[in-house]
């Protein structure tokens, strides 16, 4: 029964999540935005009910895989009297669930940098910083003072960078780093060594690690451009534009075609979702096995258990990806040239208003906003958290959309934005510091890559035919990905002040003689 119950739960969940985007794309086909004829329709539901039901078959299948393999490991490495133990396998695992993570498989396969290039700088990346994150956690390192310190030194070497056009992609990456894959492992693995070390700070320890492994990609792609430049001066080949192509829905035969290709391999250099994802998750059971045979020691049952949660998590990825690459992407690269013909006020007042419905759509939001709540005791509510990012991933769409309309360099956004958020630190009780570069991280997700991302596209390339796309096209992830940052710093802030006008309140409160008195029953 708690089964049955726990798939309703997710179907529920992936439906309130993936409906709003579907009824933007119908609202925009009814009022003639988009040109929408009867196959496109019919096609926009099939893929609707494949993300909805892929969404929840992953989350399932998480619950019971890559989260539990991130909470016994996390207790595991935290009772490790050998560090090289706790940095390698901390190491691995960061590195092998980040190919897993379906936003980075999107953009891997629609952009012209080198796909194992990019897909390994991202994925090292992240394994050395959740390494870093993890050995904060347990020497109780302050986490103001180490983003204070990580985010130093990836502006100092960004100086060092000759052609700007490749600084909006560098800033994405670290926002389609952590997804529907990585928060789930990286949450549970930071609460599993927190709560094994931290004792009662464990809830403020537990945050943070997914704000700190989203560093990694933006060092790593930092230094992979650093050395092109150095071997080859032109930099990468330009932006392919047919990588976001609109499908074609002429003729049921040509939707199919389009779906099969992304499910099998269609070509030498496009592998499919199934055998692409099969590669990314297969490693990461493997690695946690050696793992678990040395150290852990787990009954039979539980590592069935989680083979079967990583199989099912398996078969929704694949479903997902399938559906965003044959459905989603395409239609936000339409939906982005169809705005494109249209006034710049309206566009952008339009990006605001998606932004803030698509962040209900990122499963990973969901599962912080839960671990929020969970390890908050109730005292910070969802809904608090998801209007603050709703708010923070409108404004950041809004501003994108505006940046690649007007074409000005996304210094202009990133370097005031982070040093609000470095400055906010400083007044933000730290456990809203904590849960706040976590949100930055989880807002920008699959959904954010997959239709969003190409919605942008779509809008530039119409207005500027021919534009950088690299230079002012991306950038928007970076975007998404700061703004929660600062909402979230807000609120923090706020609840602070409230709290302390609270004690003020009650200090000053009158009373009378007689509250003095001492009475015995």
């Amino acid at each position: 029964m708690k089964i049955k119950n726990n798939y309703l739960k997710s179907i529920v969940t992936a439906s309130i999540s993936i409906t709003p985007i579907i009824v933007v794309c119908l609202v925009m086909a009814l009022i003639k935005l988009i040109d929408f004829n009867a196959v496109d329709y019919i096609f926009l539901a099939i893929g609707g009910v494949s993300l909805i039901l892929g969404l929840a078959l992953f989350s399932v299948g998480c619950t019971s895989g890559l989260t539990k393999i991130g909470e016994y490991m996390g207790s595991s490495l935290s009772r490790q009297k050998n560090i090289l133990v706790v940095i390698t396998f901390a190491f691995l695992l960061g590195t092998l669930i980040t190919l897993a993570e379906p936003s980075i498989l999107i953009v891997a396969g629609s952009v012209s940098i080198d796909k194992w290039l990019l897909l390994g700088g991202i994925s090292v990346g992240v394994g050395l910083f959740v390494v870093i994150g993890v050995i904060r956690i347990i020497i109780h390192g302050q986490l103001k003072v180490w983003y204070l310190f990580l985010y130093f030194i990836v502006f100092i070497l960004i100086c060092l960078i000759k052609n700007g056009q490749y600084l909006p992609f560098i800033f994405d990456a670290g926002g389609i780093t952590t997804g529907s894959a990585t928060v789930p492992f990286i949450l549970s693995l930071g609460l599993g060594i927190a709560t094994v070390r931290s004792g009662k700070d464990a809830h403020k320890d537990s945050f943070g690690l997914v704000g700190v492994a989203s560093i990694g990609p933006i060092l790593t792609m930092t230094l992979i451009i650093i050395i092109n430049e150095w071997i080859a001066p032109q930099g990468f080949a330009g932006y392919d534009i047919s990588a976001y192509g609109a499908f074609d829905s002429s003729t049921w035969g040509s939707v199919l075609k389009t779906v099969v290709n992304t499910l099998l391999p269609s070509s030498m250099t496009k592998m499919g979702t199934m055998i692409e994802v099969l590669i990314a998750m297969l490693p990461i059971i493997l690695i946690f096995l050696v793992y678990e045979l040395i150290y852990i020691k787990l009954p039979v049952s539980k590592i069935w258990s989680m083979i079967i949660g990583f199989g099912i998590s398996y078969v929704g990825l694949v479903l997902f990806l399938t559906a965003v690459g044959s459905c989603l992407t395409p239609i936000g690269r339409k939906i982005g040239v169809a705005l494109g013909s249209i006034d710049n006020v309206v566009v952008i007042l339009f990006a605001f208003l998606l932004g803030m419905v698509t962040i209900l759509c990122e499963p990973a939001v969901h599962v912080l906003t839960k671990q929020i709540e969970d390890v908050s005791s109730g005292t910070i509510k969802r809904s608090t958290i998801l209007f603050a990012l709703a708010l923070g991933v409108g404004l950041a769409i809004a501003l994108a959309i505006t940046r690649s309309i007007y074409q000005f360099s996304v210094m202009y956004y990133i370097v005031p934005g982070y040093l609000l958020s470095i400055a906010l630190m400083f007044v933000t009780p730290d456990l809203f510091t904590a849960i706040a570069f976590d949100s930055g991280g989880t807002a920008s997700g699959p959904v954010a890559v997959s239709f969003v991302l190409p919605l942008a596209i779509g809008i530039f390339i119409t207005k500027t035919p021919d534009g950088n796309v690299y230079e002012f096209a991306f950038g928007l992830v970076a975007l998404i990905a700061l703004t929660p940052i600062i909402a979230i710093q807000i609120i923090g802030v706020s609840q602070k002040i409230s709290e302390e006008l609270a004690i003020r309140r009650m200090r000053m409160q009158p009373y009378e003689a007689d509250d003095e008195q001492i009475i015995h029953f």
